[in-house]
């Protein structure tokens, strides 16, 4: 069993109550239970992300289950009547779907980006200069009006220098052009509900597509690391990519994903999921969908996810 599910059993098994990760690992240290290659600032975020991520995988079969928000406890204690009816009330856990489309999203008009040009890659701050003007608006998707170019969060997922790629499945895609096409990315429109008092700066892209790309993937929102930024999604660029209409503004994303994660299973219409070594040096490019396209020659370009690319050339400099 995995290291920290068995600190959990062994816990919990003591304790005979539902527990939050951060309490059992508190009485996994008084217990003296913890190895030494577990310790860490933010263990109770993975052991969150590792009993969510059984529970989805596991279901029924799992040795946890959730009685309550963030508490987990042993399934063994389901019939013991000697506890709490409220300790062996088992919360159901469901694999979670998005909805491609969710009402209104963020729109441009085409004539405030016909300065940048088509298919070549955009700084931020640019568009995010734009977004605080009174050039922005919000247009329902389905009723595009001519010129509209809707804001579409694409998150490379990445794992190292590596890229998640999978082919899209007709659930996600129907244009021929992307049907059965691999995929670096995934795009997501960002709606008016997105937009908070967190993300003023860019109306909620960067946060509407990390939690798309959770959903997609079932990676918990518990598996954070708040101290490194690259886990909440860093917009690396933006593409303007010809379409329908005004075509699709691409938020280029970076997201690590969590150390422990690993796609093995074929999920919602993402199917041959895979890593990519290289994402600058494809060799079949014409394999992958149009987005992906204009992504993977901007990654030639160096400019996919830009903080690694000066983290590389400053590390040869000094060199």
């Amino acid at each position: 069993m995995d290291a920290y599910l068995d600190i959990a059993r062994i816990v919990l098994r003591s304790e005979r109550r539902p527990l939050t990760p951060r309490a059992i690992l508190a009485i996994a240290y008084q217990l003296g239970i913890v190895s030494h290659n577990l310790h860490g600032r933010t263990q109770h975020k993975t052991l969150g992300a590792r009993l969510s991520e059984d529970l989805v995988k596991r279901s029924d079969r799992s040795l946890f289950f959730r009685p309550g928000p963030g508490k987990f406890f042993l399934r063994e204690f389901l019939t013991d009547t000697s506890l709490p009816e409220e300790y062996r009330r088992p919360v159901p856990t469901r694999r979670r779907f998005r909805e491609l489309v969710m009402g209104a999203a963020l729109a441009l008009d085409e004539k405030a980006l016909t300065r940048f040009g088509r298919d070549k890659p955009i700084d931020p701050d640019a568009i995010l200069e734009l977004l605080q003007s009174d050039e922005c608006r919000y247009e329902d998707p389905r009723h595009r009006s001519e010129g509209s170019v809707f804001f579409r969060a694409f998150v490379c997922v990445q794992r190292g220098q590596q890229v998640l790629t999978y082919r899209l499945g007709r659930y996600r895609e129907d244009r021929d052009s992307f049907m059965y096409k691999r995929c670096i990315g995934f795009a997501s429109l960002v709606h008016d509900f997105e937009h908070t008092l967190f993300n003023t700066e860019d109306f909620g892209i960067v946060d509407s597509g990390v939690h798309a790309t959770k959903v997609d993937l079932d990676i918990p929102e518990v598996a954070e690391e708040p101290e490194n930024e690259i886990r909440h999604g860093r917009l690396s660029h933006f593409i303007w990519a010809s379409g329908q209409g005004g075509g699709d503004l691409l938020a280029v994303i970076c997201y690590e994903c969590p150390t422990w994660f690993e796609p093995t299973k074929r999920r919602l219409a993402l199917n041959d999921i895979g890593w990519l070594d290289d994402p600058s040096s494809v060799n079949d490019v014409d394999d992958f969908d149009p987005w992906s396209q204009r992504v993977l020659r901007s990654a030639v370009e160096g400019r996919l996810c830009p903080g690694k690319q000066r983290a590389r050339s400053e590390t040869a400099h000094s060199r």
